[in-house]
């Protein structure tokens, strides 16, 4: 499969996700189903952030490695991993 840099992206961001949900669900389970959102993210923001420039220089680095041609089949699931890993 052919992957554009914009579906790439949108893996790496689905990673950071579920990064974040895993995050907020262990959160809510020691708070017993009152984790406040909002304060999740005011304090997690700068993490995210960060996870996401990750994301879009591991795409913009992708377009510049010619020899991440012959695992183009696994690119996907790759930023997938980026994503939850950057996080």
């Amino acid at each position: 499969m052919t992957y554009t840099p914009y579906i790439l992206f949108a893996l790496g961001c689905f990673g950071i996700l579920l990064h974040n949900l895993i995050k907020m669900d262990s959160l809510n389970r020691k708070a017993k189903g009152e984790i406040n959102y909002l304060q999740y993210l005011k304090l997690e923001k700068f993490s995210i952030l960060i996870s996401v420039c990750v994301v879009f220089i591991a795409m913009i680095a992708q377009q510049e490695i010619t020899k991440l041609n012959f695992v183009s089949e696994y690119l996907g699931l790759a930023f997938v991993a980026i994503g939850y890993m950057a996080q």
